[in-house]
C-alpha cells in the first residue's frame, strides 16, 4: 500500500529541496516540479494527494495551475505556499479551491504540521524531531 504523495511546485530549486527534506520525516512520497508545465506533466504520470504550490512560477503562474488542477484533478488538495501573498491573492486562491494559503518563509516543522493536517496523518510522522 502506497503512502500519501505530495507534489512540490516551486521555481526555486532550494525551496523544492528544503520542502522535500522537511517531508522525509512523514514518510510521504514527494516529487517536484520547477514550473506549471512540469507540474502538469508529473500529474499526467501519477496522481498526487497534495500539491504545495508557489504562485510565482516561470511560464504558467500558480493561479493558472491551481485553476487547471481544480478542473482536471478535483480530488487533489492544493496548498499555496508563497512569499508574494496578499489578502486579495489568498481570497482568490481559496475561491479557486486552495485548502490553505501560507506565507514564506515557513519552517520545516510548520510544513510537516500543515501536511499532516491536510492529509490526516499522525503528528509530524515518526521522526518529529527531524530538522534541516
Amino acid at each position: 500500500m502506497e503512502g500519501p504523495s505530495v507534489l512540490i511546485v516551486d521555481g526555486e530549486k532550494n525551496v523544492r529541496l528544503t520542502l522535500s527534506r522537511a517531508l522525509e520525516a512523514l514518510e510521504v512520497e514527494t516529487d517536484t516540479a520547477a514550473n506549471g508545465e512540469e507540474a502538469l506533466a508529473r500529474m499526467e504520470e501519477r496522481d498526487f494527494d497534495l500539491i504545495l504550490l508557489d504562485l510565482r512560477l516561470p511560464g504558467m503562474d500558480g493561479m493558472d495551475l491551481l485553476e487547471t488542477v481544480r478542473r482536471t484533478k478535483p480530488g487533489t488538495g492544493v496548498v499555496v505556499v508563497t512569499a508574494y501573498g496578499t489578502i486579495e491573492l489568498a481570497v482568490e486562491a481559496m475561491k479557486l479551491g486552495a485548502l490553505d494559503f501560507i506565507q514564506k518563509p515557513v519552517s520545516p516543522s510548520e510544513i510537516r504540521q500543515l501536511v499532516c493536517r491536510v492529509l490526516g496523518i499522525g503528528k509530524e510522522g515518526k521522526n518529529q524531531g527531524a530538522t534541516l
